[in-house]
């Protein structure tokens, strides 16, 4: 199976247990992950080979993180560095309660990344796939240079890539906006995640009222040439205790959509949109030709995802495939 890459910060995770507000808590559950650390657990968890780029502090902290990584399978090449790893709480939502997320990531070990420290030659050498997110050039300028540093050699070596877009607007504040960054970064994107409220906030490509859904993405295409595949997910009838999901796919022809899936008791929600990442890549790279099966896959890895504490999503490639294949329902496997 193919070798993936992936490039992003490592956090620490401090969630209040029960549902407790974080004005309440007075003890917290600890997790490691984040965007592209989970894609890449996930992703060696079915199997693929998956080597990730961060950068930790010379501590306990850092070192538990990167031991966590390795328990799934995941090679990391870190730079240890800097003082500190960058944290964030989780204020679990319920009912008509959202969730909460405060960042505590400022001056993080990998914050003090530089240009030219990474040799992406050799970190791309026997690779075939690089996945990054919009989460690293939020953070700061130097890491958004970073990203095109990457993603310059990933495109002359050959090798697929693929960006969850991850708009976060409380994350943009060195003085540029998402739209003035990530149009330079997408460019040499051959998948992306996104929906239509990304298009004019990252993109900086404008959506008419009538636009349809094809309309758009077809735009992004003719914006960004080398993009060939566009997916998205979509909550209905949503509060922070139950869901309905389902997602798309539009490959440049024809809007394929999954099958929906109501779930009615989440555990957590964080990681989600991750799950679905890394569900997209394997099933594009298990069923090339066949959009329909990695949608479908896809879509199964995020509705197990949220029965899972943590970020990262534990559901194995059978666990998935029995869920597509209508095994849901909760009885016991025996």
């Amino acid at each position: 199976m193919s070798r993936v890459v992936t490039f992003g910060e490592l956090l620490l995770r401090l969630s209040p247990p029960s549902h407790l507000r974080l004005t309440q808590a007075r003890s917290f559950d600890l997790y490691y992950g984040c965007a592209e650390a989970n894609v890449a657990a996930s992703l060696s968890k079915f199997g693929l080979s998956v080597k990730f780029i961060t950068a930790v502090p010379p501590n306990e902290l850092g070192e538990s993180s990167l031991s966590m990584l390795r328990s799934f399978g995941v090679e990391p090449i870190s730079f240890i560095q800097g003082k500190r790893l960058g944290i964030y709480y989780f204020e679990q939502g319920a009912s008509e309660r959202p969730g909460k997320v405060v960042y505590d990531r400022e001056d993080s070990s990998f914050s003090t990344l530089k240009k030219g420290m990474i040799n992406w030659e050799d970190a791309f050498k026997d690779s075939d796939w690089f996945h990054w997110s919009g989460i690293t050039p939020s953070l700061t300028l130097e890491l958004a240079e970073i990203c095109e540093e990457a993603l310059t050699v990933a495109s002359r070596m050959g090798l697929t890539i693929s960006a969850d877009l991850n708009y976060r607007p409380t994350l943009w504040k060195y003085g540029k906006n998402a739209n003035e960054i990530m149009p330079n970064l997408v460019k040499h994107c051959d998948l992306l995640l996104g929906g239509i409220d990304d298009s004019e906030k990252v993109l900086g490509i404008k959506v008419n009222e009538k636009d349809t859904q094809e309309e758009i993405f077809s735009n992004w295409m003719n914006a960004f040439p080398k993009l060939k595949n566009i997916v998205t997910t979509k909550r209905m009838d949503a509060n922070a205790s139950s869901n309905g999901i389902s997602a798309s796919f539009w490959n440049g022809k024809e809007l394929l959509h999954s099958q929906k899936y109501n779930i009615s008791h989440i555990i957590d929600r964080i990681g989600a949109g991750d799950a679905f990442m890394a569900g997209i890549i394997y099933g594009m790279i298990a069923w090339p030709d066949d959009n329909q099966t990695a949608l479908e896959f896809a879509a199964a890895a995020t509705c197990l995802k949220h029965s899972i504490s943590g970020d990262i999503n534990l559901a194995t490639v059978n666990e998935i495939k029995a869920l597509m294949g209508g095994s849901g329902g909760g009885r016991v496997s025996r």
